[in-house]
C-alpha cells in the first residue's frame, strides 16, 4: 500500500510540473505574438551623418563596324547599377524578434532637407524598412545612341558618380491590440545616382 501512494504522489507532482511547464509556454507565446505595426519614422542629421561622392568606372563599351553600312549604335551605362538602402538598428535585437508586417518607407535621396531636429519625409524613392541591404533602381536612366561608320571602331568609357547618404532614423511602432509604443532608432545608408561623364573615340579600322 505504501508503494502505491508514492507512485500515486509522483504522478500528481510530475503533472503539477507538467502544467506549470505549459502554462509558462502559452505566456512566452502569447509575448511572441505581440503584432506591431509602424506609425511613424523621422530622420535627422547627426555629426557622423553626410554626404561623400563615390567615383566608380563601367567596363568599357567597345564596337566595331566591319559593313558597309551605317550601324547603330545604343549604350545603357546605367543598366546594371542600381542604388541601395541600410537600416542599422541600435537595438538589433529588439528589431529582430517584433511581429510586424514589412512596408517600405519614404529615404533621404537629398539629405539637403534634413537638419538637428527629426523629420518627416513624404514621396521620393522607397524601400522597406528592414534590417537587410535593399536595392532599387536609379530615378535617373541614360540611353545614348549614334551611328558608327562603316569600317570603323568605337569605345566609350564611363564614369559614374554615387552620393553615399548617411543619416538617423527614429521608428516609431504600436502594438496593434495594447496600443504599446515601441520606439527604435539607428542610423542608415543609402547610394545615389549623382552623374555621369564620358569619353568617346572613333576611328577608322586599319
Amino acid at each position: 500500500m505504501l508503494k502505491i501512494t508514492k507512485i500515486i504522489t509522483g504522478l500528481l507532482m510530475f503533472l503539477t510540473f507538467t502544467s506549470c511547464s505549459d502554462d509558462d509556454a502559452i505566456i512566452d507565446n502569447n509575448q511572441d505574438l505581440k503584432s506591431y505595426e509602424l506609425v511613424d519614422i523621422q530622420w535627422r542629421l547627426t555629426e557622423t551623418d553626410g554626404q561623400r561622392i563615390i567615383e566608380e568606372q563601367i567596363p568599357e563599351f567597345s564596337f566595331e563596324n566591319n559593313s558597309d553600312t551605317v550601324m547603330e549604335i545604343v549604350i545603357e551605362p546605367l543598366k546594371d547599377l542600381k542604388g541601395f538602402s541600410i537600416f542599422k538598428f541600435e537595438d538589433s535585437e529588439a528589431f529582430s524578434v517584433i511581429n510586424y508586417e514589412e512596408i517600405k518607407v519614404s529615404i533621404p535621396e537629398e539629405i539637403s532637407f534634413l537638419s538637428e531636429g527629426y523629420s518627416n519625409l513624404i514621396g521620393g524613392i522607397k524601400v522597406p524598412l528592414t534590417n537587410e541591404k535593399s536595392s532599387f533602381p536609379f530615378s535617373t536612366t541614360v540611353k545614348n545612341s549614334t551611328n558608327l561608320q562603316p569600317n570603323s571602331k568605337l569605345t566609350s568609357n564611363y564614369t559614374v558618380f554615387l552620393r553615399e547618404n548617411k543619416a538617423s532614423f527614429l521608428a516609431t511602432f504600436k502594438e496593434m491590440n495594447t496600443g504599446e509604443i515601441l520606439k527604435l532608432n539607428g542610423g542608415w545608408t543609402g547610394l545615389f545616382f549623382n552623374n555621369l561623364e564620358v569619353e568617346t573615340v572613333t576611328n577608322p579600322i586599319d
